[in-house]
């Protein structure tokens, strides 16, 4: 049985940026985001600041 996994196309490294998220979900015309953390980014509070962005651009 094969297995198959997709990445993602797009990555974005540094300073800045989760910011990019947003530009990045609008300009795909996506309507909401899946978020997949683990305990330690959400322990460095990265995954809030990724779901903060997504928030103030309206994807739920």
């Amino acid at each position: 049985m094969a297995n198959r996994f997709v990445l993602n196309e797009t990555s974005y490294h540094g300073a800045g940026a989760i910011k990019e998220i947003e530009t990045e979900a609008k300009g795909r015309g996506f309507q909401k985001a899946f978020v997949c953390s683990d305990p330690d980014l959400v322990k460095f509070g990265v995954t809030k600041k990724v779901l903060d962005v997504l928030d103030g651009a309206g994807l739920p």
